[in-house]
């Protein structure tokens, strides 16, 4: 086949291809995308948009916090509010340290997580007592009831969990009823709100002048539970717990959008921000996986297959061995093996070899594991047979067997 036709169909598919994505794209990508999400600027159903902008038409003053450590909380201001908004809470030690220090002065964190908030409720519980009974609750309509607390209202607030068309169950956090009112309300844990009459929703912890106010379940926050008819309500009562003074908000979008922690300035996070951008990227990437396969096959001649090398030396060795042997040189023999024997040494215990005779079994004895009179009736056979040109073969076999014996018994 014409290698230009090739070219011209293979551009022709790719062009098909590109104009049945985009078309699939325009009519069959949803409008919104139902990822929870916890980014002050996210306008998708399960985004913190909505939230963020009713916190902040009620509060002049919104400091936004980047810092992971929390450096950024002034521990020295009162009557303020701290607001972390996450899937997951990863706290370590330090970082709520810090969080307990300002809250002690006199301000509120209200911290709202599927997680629980171990490194901050281990302040108040004993290390007698473990904090378990943290669990889910699988359902997908769910009923808020605030009780007796001090709330705006007080009526049972509806919920359910949306996913496109359909309402789907959800896994919905919080302390187990009979856990929380048996155990940790024994530690001044205080009761906001429970999902129905089976987990405890929200709760609060009064810490030096200020408030620890915790929330089981972030999604009722976003934008489309705000909507429905009872999430003015539900919101409006949990920042009735809020202190009237300027607000720290944990920025999410310094760090990942979904979990919290993040990566600004990302060219990736632009490109997947928009499906239109999305699609343009698996396209380049489709096209450079097409190339690879049609076109690169191997277009120089074949190199040709060159023998193995072969190793030599042992042959030689034994080549000098036997040369050796037949001449009744055995003490250059001994003193070939002498000469192994140090080299041996150096690069096993890193010892200088060039030290006096008796220092040098001394550091040997100590490095291998051998008693020194050993190695000392070892270097005896070595002097001898060197010195010694009238050498027999049966005197260069024990100092063989010698050497042997010591390799297998050194460290």
């Amino acid at each position: 086949m014409n290698k230009n036709l090739v070219v011209i169909l293979f551009l022709l598919v790719v062009a098909i291809l590109i104009a049945a994505v985009v078309y699939y794209q325009k009519e069959y990508t949803p409008k919104y995308e139902w990822g929870e999400s916890y980014s002050k600027d996210n306008s998708q159903p399960y985004g913190m948009k909505l939230f963020y902008t009713i916190i902040k038409k009620q509060n002049k003053i919104i400091k936004l916090i980047k810092d992971e450590s929390y450096q950024e909380l002034d521990t020295n201001k009162t009557n303020s509010n701290f607001i972390m908004m996450a899937d997951n809470l990863n706290l370590d030690s330090a970082e709520a340290s810090i969080i307990l220090k300002y809250v002690e002065k006199g301000n509120n964190a209200f911290i709202c997580s599927n997680v629980a908030p171990l490194e901050l409720s281990r302040t108040f519980v004993p290390a007698t007592d473990s904090i378990d009974g943290y669990e889910e609750y699988y359902d997908s309509i769910i009923s808020v009831h605030f009780g007796k607390t001090n709330v705006p209202y007080h009526q049972k607030l509806k919920f359910h969990y949306q996913n496109l068309k359909d309402t789907i169950k959800n896994n919905w956090c919080g302390y187990r009823w009979n856990y929380f009112f048996d155990t940790l309300t024994y530690y001044d844990f205080k009761a906001i709100s429970t999902i129905d009459d089976t987990i405890v929703n929200s709760y609060y912890i009064q810490h030096g002048k200020g408030k620890l106010i915790f929330h089981c379940n972030p999604v009722l926050f976003t934008n489309y539970n705000i909507l429905q008819k009872d999430g003015f309500v539900h919101v409006n009562n949990m920042l009735s717990y809020l202190k009237n003074g300027p607000i720290y908000w944990d920025d999410p979008t310094a760090d990942n959008e979904y979990t919290g922690k993040s990566a600004q300035g990302n060219p990736l996070k632009f490109l997947f921000s928009d499906y239109r951008l999305r699609w343009g990227w698996y396209l380049f990437i489709i096209t450079i996986f097409l190339y690879l396969i049609f076109r690169s096959k191997r277009e120089q001649r074949i190199i040709p297959i060159l023998p193995k090398n072969q190793n030599t030396s042992i042959e030689y060795t034994k080549a000098i061995g036997t040369l050796y042997y037949q001449k009744g040189g055995h003490n250059n023999i001994a003193s070939e093996m002498y000469i192994l024997f140090l080299s041996d040494v150096r690069s096993r215990y890193n010892i200088f070899t060039d030290m006096e005779e008796k220092d040098l079994i001394t550091e040997i004895s100590i490095r291998s594991g051998i008693k020194a009179l050993v190695i000392a009736d070892l270097f005896n056979q070595f002097n001898t047979i060197k010195s010694n040109p009238n050498t027999n073969s049966k005197e260069l076999i024990e100092l063989h067997n010698s050497i042997e014996n010591y390799h297998k018994n050194r460290k």
